[in-house]
Parts: C-alpha cells; sequence; structure tokens
C-alpha cells in the first residue's frame, strides 16, 4: 500500500504558530530518557538556556527555519510507507508526530469502512490491487478510529494490526479457535475456577489478526442483560468460580451489561477478582478520556465498592508494539494504577510486528514504567484463517524470550504461553511439544496438565472436547497447530520417574531456622560483574541490589551505568532500620535519571505486617512519580516459605500499598522437605492472590539458602514439573510465577534452553 496525495495537510500555508507551541509544550511536559530513550538524546547538546525543541531543531537543520521543519515533516508523512520519519538524520520519536498529527488531523471518530475507496479517503492510503482489497473487506470487516489511523500514517508496526492486506485471503487454518468447553448465553468456560463472560462482540477496531475476526461472529446478537444475568446466576450457584474475565469484543462499549454483570457478582462471597479485558486503551483511547474522564472514574468507583466487599477489580490490556504505546495510553494506565486498579498486559507475538526482543523489551519498558504488569506472551497466533502472515515457530519466540531474560528487567520478563485447544500452558513447565503429528506436520501434540476429571466436573458431555490423547502420566495432550521451529523442542513423552524415598518432612525447629535465615541473612545476588564494594551487587544488566549503607561509590556506580533501571534496596538484617537513612537513600535513588523502579526488600512486612504502618505507607508512595516524561515505580519485594506466614494483615496492608500505586510481590525459594509439594505451593498461590501479594519468581535452584538447605539433594526437575502443573491446572494463570534458576551469571528461565532459530 502507498499513500495518497496528502491533500489536507501538504501545502504552504500550514499554521506554524499551534504546531511550535504544541511542540515545545510536549517536549518540555515528556522530554525524558526513559520516554525517548537513549538514542533520541544522543548529540542533542545545545546552548545554555535552549530548550529541548530548539535543539530538536538545530539538530534537524532547521534552527531558524521553523515552516521547513513542519513542512518537511508534513512531505515526508505524505510521501513515506508508513516508515520511521528521520529528518538530518534524526528520528522523531512516534509519540511527538502522533502530537502532531493530532492537530494536523483531528478527530476521535470510529469508522466502519466497508470498500477501497472508503478506505482511501478514511485512512489516507491507496492500492492498486482494489478487486483483491475489497475481496479481503467483503469477507473480514474492517474498522477504525482516528487514533489508530494517526498512528498508521507513520507506523509499519500499527498499520499491519489494522489495515486490510491481501494475504488474509489465504484460509490457512480454522475458522476459529475453540473457545469454550462449556457455553451458556455470555458465558464461556474453559477452566473450573474462571468463567468468561462476552458482554458484547463490537470493537471500537477490528485487529486483523482477532480470532474472532470473521464477518458472523462479527454480526452476533448483542447480549441483554437478562442474559447477562443468567450467567451471574450460573457463577453464584458453582463455589469453585473465583475469577471472572470479563470481554468480547469490547466490553467497555456496553455500561448497561458491565454494570449488570459488576453489580451481580459484587455479592458472590466465593468470587475474589473481576478481570475486564480492552484494547480500547490502545487503538481507542478516547473511549477513557471522553467526558472528563468518565469512565476511568466508573471503574474507579466501582473498585472502591468491591473493596468493600473483598474484592477487586484489575484490567487487561492488549499491546502489540511500542508504536501504539501513546501519552493517552499511558496516562489511562498510570491513573488507574495510582489509583489502586491493578493493569496486566498480554501480547500476541506476531511475524513482522514484534517477534525479537528488542521490540518487546522497548514495549515492556514502556508499559512497565506507567505500572502495568507484564503478564503473557501470546504464541502462537491464533491459527484461523486470514492469519498466516502473523504465524511464527515457537523458537522465535523462545529466543525473544532468552533476549529479554538477558537485556530488561525480571519485572518486564512474560511468562511464554500457548493457548491450545484444551487450555493454556506455559512452555517447558506446565507443558511442552511431544510429538509433530504423524498424519499432519502442520500440527503437534502439546501435553497439558489437564485430565479428564478435571473437566468432567463442568463439562455436561466429555465427547464435546477437541482433539486429545491421554498420555501415560495420566493428563491430556491437545492436538495443536503449530510449527515448532526446531526438533530440539520435541520432548516426546515424559521420562518414567526414578522412583526415591521422600524427602523427610522437617521438624517445625527447623523451619524457623531456615524461615530466619531467609529473612536476616543477606541475600545479594552474584554479582555478574565487579562492583565498587561489597554492598552492591551488579545482578544483572539493568538491575543492582544494593544493602542499606552503600556509599559514594555506590551511588557513583549507579549514575555512570545508565542500562541499569533498577534498583532493589535491602535492609539490614531483621532489624527496624533507621527512617531518616531511608528517606535520604530514596532521595538520592530518585534522583538518578535512568532509574525506572526502585523496590524496597522489606523483611520486616513478610514478619511482622503492623510493622508497616499508615504513616510509612504514604511515605513510601510520595516517592512515586507518577509523571509520564520521567516515572518512577516503587515496589515492595517480600519472601515466603509457607503459606500459613501470609496473615490476613498482609492483606491490608498490600491492599492500601496498592490503593497509591505501590505493587508488592513475592518471592519463594524451594526447600525440600519444606514446600517442595505441589499442593504447599498452589495453597501459597491462592493465599498470595487473597492477600493481593503478586507471586513472582518461584527459585528453584541456585540461592544461598538452597545450596545450604537443599545439599546433596537439590529440587528434581519433575518435581519443578509436578508443581508447575498442578498450579496451571487449580489456579488462576494470574497465580502463576516464573520458576527460576539462580546461577553466577545470572537469572534463567527453568527448562527454557538455547534453540535454532528457524523461519
Amino acid at each position: 500500500m502507498d499513500h495518497m496525495d496528502f491533500t489536507r495537510l501538504n501545502h504552504q500555508d500550514i499554521d506554524i504558530e499551534p504546531l511550535e507551541k504544541i511542540s515545545r509544550e510536549f517536549f518540555n511536559t515528556y522530554g525524558g530518557k526513559k520516554l525517548f530513550g537513549k538514542l533520541f538524546f544522543k548529540d542533542l547538546a545545545g546552548s545554555p538556556g535552549k530548550d529541548l525543541f530548539e535543539r530538536l531543531l538545530a539538530r534537524c537543520g532547521y534552527e531558524n527555519n521553523m515552516s521547513g521543519f513542519f513542512q518537511t515533516i508534513v512531505s515526508m508523512i505524505g510521501s513515506q510507507k508508513r516508515k520511521t520519519i528521520q529528518v538530518n538524520g534524526t528520528q522523531l520519536p512516534s509519540l511527538y508526530l502522533y502530537h502532531l498529527l493530532e492537530t494536523l488531523v483531528p478527530g476521535n471518530r470510529l469508522y466502519s469502512v466497508k470498500t477501497v475507496d472508503q478506505l482511501e479517503k478514511t485512512a489516507f492510503v491507496k492500492t492498486e490491487d482494489v478487486l483483491t482489497l475489497q475481496a479481503v473487506m467483503d469477507q473480514f470487516p474492517v474498522r477504525l478510529s482516528d487514533h489508530v489511523i494517526r498512528q498508521s500514517l507513520v507506523s509499519e508496526g500499527v498499520a499491519k494490526q489494522y489495515l486490510p492486506f491481501s494475504g488474509e485471503l489465504d484460509l490457512a487454518g480454522h475458522v476459529i479457535t475453540f473457545d469454550g468447553h462449556f457455553k451458556k448465553g455470555v458465558l464461556e468456560q474453559m477452566y473450573q475456577n474462571r468463567v468468561i463472560f462476552l458482554l458484547d462482540m463490537h470493537c471500537p477496531v477490528y485487529c486483523r489478526f482477532c480470532f474472532r475476526k470473521h464477518k458472523k461472529k462479527r454480526k452476533e446478537k448483542t447480549p441483554t442483560p437478562a442474559e447477562v444475568m443468567a450467567a451471574v446466576d450460573h457463577v453464584k450457584a458453582d463455589s469453585n468460580i473465583r475469577e471472572i474475565l470479563i470481554t468480547g469484543g469490547e466490553p467497555l462499549l456496553n455500561k448497561a451489561n458491565l454494570e449488570t454483570a459488576l453489580n451481580g457478582l459484587m455479592t458472590i462471597d466465593h468470587v475474589q477478582t473481576i478481570r475486564i479485558a480492552t484494547r480500547s486503551i490502545a487503538y481507542f483511547p478516547d473511549l477513557f478520556l471522553s467526558d472528563n474522564s468518565s469512565y476511568i472514574q466508573y471503574l474507579l468507583d466501582k473498585n472502591v465498592q468491591y473493596l468493600k466487599h473483598g474484592k477487586q477489580i484489575e484490567i487487561g490490556v492488549h499491546f502489540v508494539h511500542p508504536d501504539e504505546v501513546s501519552i493517552q495510553s499511558l496516562s489511562i494506565i498510570s491513573k488507574l494504577v495510582q489509583n489502586g486498579i491493578q493493569v496486566y498486559v498480554q501480547t500476541p507475538f506476531l511475524n513482522g510486528l514484534n517477534t525479537n526482543g528488542e521490540t518487546l523489551g522497548q514495549l515492556f519498558g514502556l508499559l512497565r514504567q506507567a505500572g502495568a504488569k507484564i503478564y503473557y506472551i501470546f504464541t502462537p497466533c491464533s491459527p484461523i484463517h486470514g492469519t498466516k502472515e502473523y504465524w511464527t515457530p515457537i523458537s522465535k519466540a523462545i529466543k525473544a524470550l532468552q533476549y529479554l531474560r538477558a537485556n530488561v528487567s525480571d519485572r518486564c520478563i512474560p511468562k511464554l504461553c500457548t493457548a491450545t485447544s484444551l487450555g493454556k500452558i506455559e512452555w517447558q513447565t506446565s507443558g511442552w511439544a511431544v510429538e509433530e503429528d504423524p498424519f499432519d506436520k502442520t500440527h503437534t501434540w502439546i501435553r497439558t496438565p489437564y485430565t479428564v476429571s478435571y473437566f468432567k466436573a463442568f463439562i455436561p458431555d466429555i465427547k464435546q472436547m477437541p482433539d486429545l490423547r491421554v498420555n501415560k502420566e495420566g493428563t491430556l495432550d491437545a492436538r495443536f497447530q503449530v510449527v515448532m521451529g526446531d526438533d530440539a523442542l520435541l520432548a516426546f513423552n515424559r521420562p518414567d520417574r526414578i522412583k526415591k524415598d521422600p524427602w523427610p518432612v522437617r521438624s517445625l525447629k527447623e523451619i524457623i531456622k531456615i524461615r530466619a535465615e531467609l529473612l536476616t541473612a543477606s541475600r545479594l545476588s552474584p554479582s555478574i560483574s565487579p562492583t565498587p564494594s561489597r554492598l552492591i551487587s551488579r545482578a544483572h544488566k539493568t538491575r543492582v541490589e544494593m544493602e542499606m549503607g552503600s556509599g559514594e561509590d555506590a551511588f557513583d556506580y549507579l549514575t555512570q551505568n545508565s542500562d541499569i533501571t533498577d534498583v532493589v534496596v535491602y535492609w539490614e538484617n531483621d532489624a527496624d532500620p533507621d527512617r531518616r537513612n531511608i528517606r535520604a537513600l530514596m532521595d538520592r535513588l530518585t534522583r538518578v535519571p535512568h532509574l525506572a523502579c526502585i523496590r524496597i526488600c522489606d523483611r520486616q512486612l513478610s514478619i511482622r505486617p503492623g510493622s508497616v504502618t499508615d504513616v510509612w505507607i504514604e511515605e513510601i508512595s510520595d516517592w512515586c512519580n507518577f509523571s509520564i516524561g520521567n516515572p518512577v515505580r516503587i515496589e515492595i519485594e517480600t519472601w515466603f516459605l509457607l503459606p500459613e506466614e501470609i496473615l490476613a494483615a498482609h492483606r491490608d496492608v498490600a491492599e492500601k500499598l496498592i490503593q497509591k500505586g505501590v505493587n508488592i510481590y513475592a518471592n519463594v525459594p524451594l526447600i525440600r522437605g519444606v514446600n517442595d509439594q505441589p499442593e504447599i505451593i498452589v495453597n501459597l498461590a491462592h493465599k498470595l492472590r487473597q492477600a493481593k501479594i503478586e507471586f513472582h519468581h518461584l527459585y528453584v535452584a541456585g540461592l544461598t539458602i538452597q545450596e545450604r538447605f537443599n545439599s546433596g539433594c537439590p529440587v528434581d526437575s519433575s518435581t519443578v514439573i509436578d508443581i508447575a502443573s498442578r498450579v496451571r491446572k487449580d489456579c488462576s494463570g494470574r497465580q502463576i510465577p516464573l520458576y527460576i534458576v539462580q546461577t553466577p551469571l545470572g537469572e534463567t528461565d527453568f527448562g527454557i534452553k538455547e534453540v535454532s532459530e528457524k523461519p
């Protein structure tokens, strides 16, 4: 596709004054390295007193020719094939270009685009093969927003998601992926403990990779509030259901159905969490921001009501490419998180869009700075009609994950997940590829943790299930259309376990000793490179861990190493630290320009949650910076061994922190004879979820405490697989940790090994 002539923009009498004004305001407000990246600021020096926009003009060669600068930008937008805009070798930030286009091509309208002619006029595109593109649009409807049209003008990463293309006529794959083992009206159920409510089948914008992209799916009847209440009654009658995912379509388009669902579910005792899935934060932010951000306020008010009933609302968002991230989307996420609604990110892995680690790292970094939690990479794309150009082998996703592990914060690492026809698995822990289907090489048998009895608990007729088989360990294999990309990823059947005598349960005295050591001994991770002090460790390219009392050499080290985005501060031993020392330390850390997150390892919170007072919570939250241009997140790190350690007081503290925009997460080491049983970790995951503490890392091996107390008999891989399988089957996806091995060179993902990447 080529652009049309930019007749609405490309003329000589562009009004320069408003463009200059918004440009200065934009760079003065948002012009930070955390948002634009270090590369943009390279060689962007200027005379004293000059603002960032003036320095940009000078570097682009337009220091005394502002009119020429804007004319050049407009002409490049009109002539390029949705590529990045570079002026005199300087790549202009997409966020800035979007800001200009909001003035040049204003509006927040939605368009149902039915013809190629309408597409050309609406989205400024031109195609030579009109008949082919019209055939695509007849088969797979097109909807756009002004927001994504502006983004598509300067970003191929956005255009490829929303604009129709001829490859959609390739009907490889399925009409729709299997979307629920049990259906009843608006309700779909894939798992025992959670259900889906489909409140509206329409979307403001249609993604070309959507698994509901067929016209017949896009024209399903909108459910009524009465049908929503029937789904609520189904949940009320099944005490196993703890979480509801409200989705669609776009559920926020149907306020009446949303209100019915939220009000009906609020008083059901066994329901703990409502998760609302929305893509509008990315492609139609005006849904949240119009009418003085009334929808944001509605959700915040509903969450306050839910808190009074001991429940919470979470928002799930999909972002694919960093160019989708706008000032608007960042402000929406930040506003929700700052006021107590947690936001989590799911990302489909799409060929030609985000299948390299660098792109994903940039995306996750931007979203995490706004307060979002990085949750899933879905791989592969749903194998349905019209999406073949997006398909990728699993080996490519593993390569991208390995890049992320080496180059971004551990708090930006997603779980690598595939939604098989039976249910989700995380690769190499709760599931793996067993073998290619011998009769159809496009399909692979994937081991899942689910069993026939698991599904019989809520499915009337198990014979209606998709292709499955029972493996020799008693779980189910799913037949799924996927290419592995590396034969080494075909694990075949799980080897027979060697029978060993069970590790004896440790005495209470031993457990108390292990617990005390976990919470009092120095826990700085091994440093991957030399540091100036034993009180500071370079645990990762992006993370430094430091003890209280670190001196000037530590701060010099932090300042000089701009790759560091995270600092974990460990308080000394188990004593209450001097609050004045902490204030001084935090005041200095928050001024380090490249730090995006300061993580406080509060050992007292683990054993004495009452020590975290309201005054202290208020002070912690004051260190947060919720600005878009220079954000600083504050997170609290805790460590636990057993579920009984988590008290009601932990939930009280965590809830207060979350209401101030401070996330709290837990790490857990596996210790033989203490917590190395699946049922213990499942119970721990449930307790953490109830306490609103994120289950971050389950350390399998490598920690100092494990080398000491697991000496001679480390936790074996079969035990880890048993634990991961049980957690995936019995818990919500939001309760699943990352399974980690600590090594002298840093943390690695359990089971993820080097692969040969094939196209």
